[in-house]
């Protein structure tokens, strides 16, 4: 990729929008910050103005799946807000997914396809009802995604060295279920430390519960980045 993408990406999955904004008062390294519906639903525009204001990148992670319409107005409306990455659930078929290209044109935000949740195991698959395994899954989903034009895949560590090897074409790789050795893997069954998540291909790392229980933040994401060798 030509350009410089940064690493991390803090998953600011906190309750109020006041403890947020202390976080990001916090935080000095030059990251991405992930801002989930929750969070989102209770701060909107003037939460993101704070963020911008603050100058990290913004990545509003609201898994939009819906009518391909209702979609190219949501894409629309956070082009508007100058977010620089949003999701899109791939699961929402090509129409949906070009519409939500053709969204965002003349801008400069990033579109990035939900496949599977890292919360999700081959039991998920049963309750489904596919033919596929997990792995075939998910590369159907994000070949779909990328010949439609998306940016970027969300996908578990134990994917993103498989996709990368099977795609064909270059595009960010975002992966979540993110844990140093050292933490636990709270609620996600798929997870992977830092650095090999890094080399199997993963651009930018999603982390949170890690970085937002430690006492010194900073600190944290600088052990994070030397893991990976991203010191900046």
């Amino acid at each position: 990729m030509e350009e410089t993408i940064k690493k991390i990406a803090l998953a600011l999955d906190v309750p109020t929008v006041e403890e947020a904004k202390d976080i990001l008062d916090q935080i000095q390294h030059n990251i991405i910050i992930k801002v989930g519906y929750s969070l989102f639903i209770k701060g909107g525009k003037d939460l993101i103005n704070y963020i911008k204001g603050k100058n990290f990148d913004i990545f509003l992670d609201l898994k939009l799946h819906d009518i391909p319409n209702t979609v190219y107005n949501g894409v629309m409306s956070a082009c508007e807000l100058g977010v620089d990455y949003l999701t899109v659930h791939t699961l929402g078929g090509e129409e949906m997914l070009q519409k939500a290209v053709e969204a965002k044109e003349g801008s400069n935000l990033k579109l990035l396809g939900v496949t599977i949740l890292t919360s999700h195991s081959e039991d998920y698959l049963q309750y489904l009802g596919t033919k596929y395994t997990l792995n075939q899954l998910v590369l159907k989903l994000a070949n779909t995604a990328i010949r439609n034009k998306i940016d970027g895949i969300v996908c578990s560590t134990f994917e993103v060295e498989m996709l990368k090897r099977e795609m064909g074409k270059d595009f960010i790789a975002v992966v979540p279920g993110i844990r140093p050795e050292t933490d636990t893997k709270d609620d996600q069954k798929r997870v992977a430390s830092p650095k090999e998540a890094v080399k199997k291909g993963a651009d930018i790392l999603v982390i949170g519960r890690p970085i937002l229980k430690a006492k010194n933040k900073n600190e944290k994401i600088q052990q994070i980045l030397e893991e990976i060798g991203e010191l900046n």
